[in-house]
């Protein structure tokens, strides 16, 4: 069977919008919370380096246990349920004391972080690597992240964070009752080669186009990773509050839907040329975080943030499956969203609490933008490499 039915596409759709929702609702907010109930920026960014430590080596062992099994949907719905009782968890025990939901918060970084490449793996397996099927599928999750932290953020402001708990527990009963109605894809050639044999993460580093873009998306990480995780404290230092904090992602994030809705028509662009595009829209955003004296500017950073993700993710999904053998997949699709996300988050959050600490916000934006010349130079020569021919002929045109 090859094609998609109008109700899978739908229940897929609905199913990653739920997911995203939820991860707006409880991760969207749940640090400003921490920092309203006493800790400090500086705690809150090493918490938030083990976290992502604790959410790359997720990736590896949820990536790879997909990979072993063959099923996405019989990992998907245990650790999702996990993520949900740690949740309560966090929330519950951080106005009590803060020093245990420090302990527990990067355990949720092992579970939750890798949930977005196991329902991607398994959406793409379902509508058979069809690029335009999943780029509109994928639209809807980050329309879901879009409207909860627009809603979410209004009656925090309200009703206070309490809004968290209740908004974050009605969205994940919805998720569960709706996976476990969704059909899984069989893995076919993949299960049969992968199923009980543990994925060798050496031929992964075998493979170029993946490995160089893995170094790509780990300096844009890093680079970006500070203003994404600490935006709060960005949008307080300009005079913004949790209010400004749902409406950056709301717009940021629909701007985000749009490109990858459109992903499928993008492929004829090459890789190369999109990963440049997507390094350069970075690069905006953190010169236009370093220059921001009003959260609306802060606000236009973002948007050319999600413009960038909204390129890398689909160009890294299809890297990743052009190059990648079948049988290793969920296990690269987890290792470059960690990559991306949470190893890069580890090197970044480890330091930046302390640079803000001791000159400001502004001064990881700074390093950001020094940072993200590495990527820009190494897609700039790739593509100059791939096309040497056809530059010598404009060069030599122009001289003539």
């Amino acid at each position: 069977m090859n094609t998609v039915t109008k109700k899978e596409f739908i229940g897929f759709s609905l199913l990653d919008a739920l997911f995203w929702g939820y991860f707006a609702a409880f991760a969207g907010y749940i640090t400003s919370y921490m920092l309203a109930s006493g800790m400090s920026s500086s705690m809150l960014s090493i918490v938030l380096a083990v976290y992502m430590l604790m959410a790359f080596c997720g990736a590896f062992f949820w990536g790879g246990l997909c990979d072993r099994l063959g099923t996405n949907k019989k990992v998907f719905i245990p650790e999702f349920t996990g993520v949900v009782l740690i949740s309560a968890a966090i929330y519950f025990m951080a106005s009590r004391n803060i020093w245990i939901t420090a302990f527990l918060y990067p355990f949720l970084g092992f579970l939750m972080a890798p949930l977005g490449s196991n329902l991607d793996g398994w959406m793409l397996r379902a509508f058979h690597n069809d690029a335009n099927t999943y780029g509109r599928s994928r639209s809807l999750g980050s329309v879901g992240y879009a409207v909860v932290m627009l809603i979410a953020g209004q009656l925090i402001n309200i009703f206070g964070y309490k809004v968290i708990i209740f908004s974050s527990m009605v969205i994940a009963a919805c998720l569960l009752a709706l996976a476990f109605s969704m059909r899984e894809e069989a893995f076919v050639s993949a299960k049969k080669k992968s199923e009980g044999k543990k994925p060798n993460i050496k031929d992964l580093l075998k493979v170029k186009p993946y490995m160089f873009m893995i170094i790509v998306l780990f300096v844009t990480g890093i680079s970006i990773s500070p203003v994404n995780n600490l935006k709060i404290v960005f949008m307080e230092s300009v005079g913004g509050d949790v209010s400004s904090l749902g409406l950056d992602a709301f717009i940021g994030v629909m701007i985000q839907a749009v490109f990858i809705f459109i992903s499928g028509r993008l492929r004829s662009i090459p890789p190369y040329i999109r990963l440049l595009f997507s390094a350069v829209c970075t690069m905006i955003t953190l010169i236009m975080t370093f220059l921001a004296v009003n959260p609306f500017i802060i606000m236009a950073g973002t948007i050319m943030s999600n413009i960038s993700y909204g390129v890398i993710l689909p160009t890294s999904r299809q890297i990743t499956e052009k190059s990648v053998a079948p049988e290793q997949k969920n296990t690269a699709f987890s290792i470059s969203d960690a990559v991306f996300g949470s190893f890069a988050g580890v090197f970044a959050l480890s330091y930046s609490g302390i640079l803000m600490d001791a000159f400001g916000a502004r001064s990881v934006a700074l390093l950001g933008i020094c940072l993200m010349i590495i990527p820009v130079v190494m897609t700039g020569t790739a593509i100059y490499q791939a096309n040497k021919e056809l530059f010598r002929g404009l060069f030599q045109r122009r001289k003539a």
